[in-house]
């Protein structure tokens, strides 16, 4: 890799992520990133087990978001990078040891999976009479129809590289004690696909569809917890700085909103009201996928704050 590429990528990356005083940019950057790799597993995950046609309206609409979201998310860390008029050397070149080099090409390559997915799957608001003309929109559309399985296969893929690396992207950048775990990779992964799967039920019309959709929120919400303790089981069996910084969320002054709104609103209740909702004690309800959505936006935002405020090196 050239020098002076990898020294302008180390400091926009100390501009974005890990230089002092993180803004709400960052939050938002990794938790719309786990939301659009939710999206596009999910659908993906539909199109490859049930087909095409029982892919639902509301998924449709859902896959038509993706690329709106991430450039949202991405347009957050823009704002936030210090040398934003080096952000192209980022594509220069590739170093496999950089987590910052895997995510700059994940980002880009996930695109056109995206918008050729929306090419084969419209909502239905889309499809006119473009899809049979002879012009390259058409061309592209009758593709992706007929390369489906395949563009669903790599949609499946880049979304769980994309979820990954936003949990990745911290425990690589730094010495701090609240991000320095290879959980959080899967934690950051696990949160995206529960938000995803919450963002779907929240436009979703079908019962069938709304009934599969709880399920697989109930069983993501599980595998979330599960990650989450042995998270914090890690930081509390390691050093004082990191069983600082696990004091921080658990009983310090960021202990209100993970346990309160993260743990519990976040993640327990939603849990709970969709086990009662499939049993058939309580009605399917708007209010619970917005629930998992604050938790994960929540989640995000204390493990960024709080990261900070314990470094494992004091000065």
């Amino acid at each position: 890799m050239d020098p002076h590429v990898e020294i302008e990528s180390t400091r926009s990356l100390a501009g974005a992520l890990g230089a002092t005083n993180w803004g709400w940019e960052i939050p938002v950057y990794l938790f719309l990133g786990g939301l659009v790799a939710g999206l596009l597993m999910a659908v993906c995950v539909v199109a490859l087990v049930r087909g095409r046609e029982r892919v639902t309206e509301g998924m449709r609409r859902g896959l038509l978001a993706t690329p709106v979201l991430l450039s949202l998310g991405m347009g957050a860390l823009f704002v936030d990078l210090t040398y934003k008029l080096h952000v192209w050397r980022f594509y220069t070149a590739f170093k496999a040891a950089a987590p910052m080099s895997w995510g700059s090409w994940i980002l880009l390559a996930v695109y056109p999976v995206m918008a050729l997915l929306v090419l084969a799957m419209p909502p239905a608001f889309l499809m006119g009479a473009w899809r049979e003309g002879a012009g390259t929109l058409g061309r592209l559309t009758r593709w992706s129809e007929a390369h489906l399985r395949g563009l669903a296969m790599a949609g499946l893929a880049g979304g769980a590289a994309l979820g990954v690396y936003t949990g990745v992207l911290l425990s690589a950048t730094g010495a701090q004690p609240l991000w320095s775990s290879g959980a959080l990779g899967a934690l950051f992964l696990a949160s995206g696909a529960s938000a995803g799967v919450a963002a779907l039920m929240l436009v979703e019309r079908e019962h069938d569809a709304k009934e599969l959709l709880s399920r697989a929120d109930i069983g993501l919400i599980a595998a979330e917890l599960v990650v989450v303790g042995l998270w914090l089981a890690a930081l509390l069996t390691q050093g004082p700085a990191f069983r600082a910084a696990a004091g921080l969320v658990l009983w310090g002054e960021y202990a209100p909103v993970f346990v309160g709104f993260v743990l519990f609103g976040g993640l327990l209740l939603p849990a709970a009201l969709e086990v009662l909702a499939l049993k058939g004690r309580a009605a399917h309800s708007r209010a619970v996928p917005a629930l998992v959505l604050l938790g994960g936006m929540l989640l995000r935002v204390v493990i960024v704050y709080a990261g900070q405020a314990v470094p494992l090196f004091p000065a």
